[in-house]
């Protein structure tokens, strides 16, 4: 029986965020694989903090983009951190980050920096994800109100149930 290393548990960890969680929109694997104090330094805004924010930023990239799909281009791991390359595709057809659907396909790169321990992802980073998917919806920066996480109406988004 081969030994698979520590490396390779923590690339199936998260090959699974994209493969179950943000491309399938399983969101029960997160309490699997999310350590309940995560702390995501890039979430979308209004985000609690921990699983609920982890589950509320994806829930909300799905809204917008309800064909979201993420292909990682590279992965690479050394020790508790793990390094993607991905590719981010969909259609912006629900409101996000204030902006109203504009039907337009957005596909934008970036370079995604996890931390894990004991088998669990305890950090995020993001680099270059944010500003090159508002890039691309042609966003110079956020929508008024997106940073407190209210709709264009000005009502407050209720919260995501998990």
């Amino acid at each position: 029986m081969a030994v698979v290393s520590d490396d390779e548990r923590n690339k199936a960890v998260i090959r699974r965020v994209f493969d179950e969680f943000v491309n399938r929109g399983d969101f029960s694997v997160v309490d699997e694989i999310y350590r309940a104090d995560v702390v995501d330094h890039q979430p979308l805004p209004g985000a609690p903090k921990g699983i609920p924010g982890v589950k509320y930023t994806i829930a909300g990239l799905r809204a917008g983009f309800p064909d979201l799909h993420v292909t990682i281009e590279d992965m690479s791991a050394h020790a508790d951190h793990v390094v993607i390359h991905n590719t981010w595709r969909g259609t912006h057809l629900g409101e996000f980050l204030g902006l109203p659907p504009t039907g337009r396909a957005i596909e934008f790169t970036g370079v995604v920096v996890w931390r894990l321990t004991g088998g669990l992802i305890a950090e995020r980073w993001g680099i270059g994800v944010d500003s090159n998917m508002l890039a691309v919806l042609g966003m110079k920066g956020l929508a008024p109100g997106a940073r407190n996480g209210t709709r264009r109406n000005g009502t407050a988004k209720p919260p995501l149930s998990g």
